[in-house]
Order: C-alpha cells, then structure tokens, then sequence
C-alpha cells in the first residue's frame, strides 16, 4: 500500500492528465504529465508543453499519541517552448489549464479523508540564459491526518 502522500499526489497528477483539448482546456500537457522536478528534466521541443508534480515539503503539524496532521506542499509546473519567439500567450493557456485542472481537487469530495486543501500561485517563470522553456508554478497544500493503529 502507497504512502497516504503518494497517494495524493497520484491524485494531484490524475486531474492533470485530463488536460486535452478534447476535455476543453487550451493545451493537451495533460498527455505528458510526469512526476519530479522540471529543471532536472531533459525535455525535447516536441515534448512540450509538459507538466511536471513533485513534492516540496511535508510538514509534521498538530500530534496526539497515534494521529500527527501532516501538511503536504506539491509543485505542479507547466513548460512551454520559449524558444526566440513569443511564449506568453502559450504560458498563458497552460496557466489557465493547470488552474481549472486543479481546481477540480477543491471539491468537498475531491480529496477523501484530508482537513484542507489549498492552491496558491500561478508564478510565471522566465527563460534564463541559455534556457529555451518557459514556465508557470502553482503550490497545492495538502493537509490531512496520519493515524497508527496498533499492532
């Protein structure tokens, strides 16, 4: 059995891959949706728009003896081609992609069996020298309770 954390990010990266244009977003980054950090990535231009998951904290909080809330920060970046031409109106799409995708997770129902979730962001990330992607960032936190049970 997963951990309660993966779990949620597989989860997380489950709504972002009904990102198409055949599910009405702008882009289909949902069909190359991948967990780990965007700059250790080797993306090809063919690949793109990609989003990348991965985790940045996960944060022990309130505790009693067999139950610790645990607060889960997860990344969620979308890439796009930056490559000498404009990439904005592209961010721009991939944006609004990525924050009605997750969205979806702010439902009452969304995420069984955790006490909030929030998403926060939207941070647009520039090409640096030598770079040729472009980036937008969004952080959901996830926080929800770890119980052992004796045995």
């Amino acid at each position: 059995m997963p951990a309660r954390g993966t779990e949620l990010v597989d989860q997380i990266r489950t709504a972002l891959e009904k990102v198409t244009a055949a599910n009405g977003y702008h882009t289909d980054a949902g069909l190359r949706v991948t967990r780990g950090r965007p700059e250790n990535l080797q993306v090809e231009k063919a690949q793109l728009p990609v989003i990348t998951v991965s985790t940045s904290s996960s944060t022990p909080g309130a505790a009693k003896p067999s139950t610790v809330i645990k607060s889960r920060e997860v990344l969620v970046t979308g890439l796009v081609d930056a490559d000498e031409r404009d990439y904005e109106p592209e961010l721009d799409q991939l944006d609004e992609d990525i924050t009605m995708a997750l969205a979806q997770m702010l439902g009452i129902d969304a995420l069984p069996n955790t006490t909030n979730v929030s998403i926060s962001g939207g941070d647009y990330i520039h090409p640096e020298s030598g770079s040729n992607t472009a980036g937008v960032t969004h952080t959901i936190t996830i926080s929800y309770p770890l119980t052992k049970t004796e045995g």
